[in-house]
């Protein structure tokens, strides 16, 4: 996986490098809805969330292009807990880096590493706080695979829909391993207004 990781690294820093113009900044938020996966199937609920953050966007040619991102995101999962149910929250700080593939009308194709970094841990049944699961109950570094769609308008704002899919093992103590799963929608807005027509003339 430290492998893995170093090779995403270099390859992002190459392709920053090739870059034929500036990044255009812009910020990012939405809805999420997540889960664990279990490795012994343990029952685990959807939980509704949100992310916030910011992002770079960098044209590697007029068809490709590089977006780095660094959010808050609220995932986690509804979990049994004697006889009823805990609203397990995680916490993170995620940093992806997205390929995408930028079509002539607007629409990307993007998927590529996200690094994530647990940042704090709450676990309430019917709304009362059990501290039964601390930060000490999983480990702070997980790497995830996000894939999706996002769509940028002439004005700057954007749509993004995602399927985060957890490659680590979050659970400090195994078995059984669990694995994060996240599905995000959610808006975007590019400060450069003219970034859309500019990228589609160079085509």
């Amino acid at each position: 996986m430290k492998k893995l990781n170093a090779f995403a690294l270099a390859m992002c820093a190459a392709l920053v490098v090739a870059a034929q113009e500036k990044p255009k900044f812009g910020l990012k938020a939405g809805l999420n809805v997540a889960t664990l996966k279990y490795s012994n199937n343990a029952e685990a609920d959807y939980r509704s969330g949100f992310h916030v953050g910011a992002l770079a966007h960098v044209h590697i040619t007029p068809s490709f292009s590089l977006q780095p991102e660094i959010y808050y995101s609220s995932q986690g999962a509804k979990i049994p807990y004697n006889g009823d149910k805990m609203n397990l929250g995680l916490d993170y700080i995620n940093v992806p880096v997205l390929l995408q593939y930028n079509f002539a009308n607007g629409f990307r194709l993007q998927g590529g590493p996200q690094v994530g970094f647990l940042v704090g841990v709450s676990d309430k049944v019917n709304g009362a706080e059990m501290n039964a699961y601390t930060t000490d109950n999983f480990k702070t570094v997980e790497v995830a695979i996000p894939l999706g769609v996002s769509y940028l308008g002439y004005s700057g704002f954007g749509i993004d829909a995602r399927y985060n899919i957890g490659l680590s093992n979050i659970n400090q103590v195994t078995p059984p391993t669990a694995k994060n799963k996240v599905f995000q929608v959610g808006a975007f807005y590019l400060f450069d207004h003219k970034h859309k027509v500019e990228s589609r003339k160079k085509k």
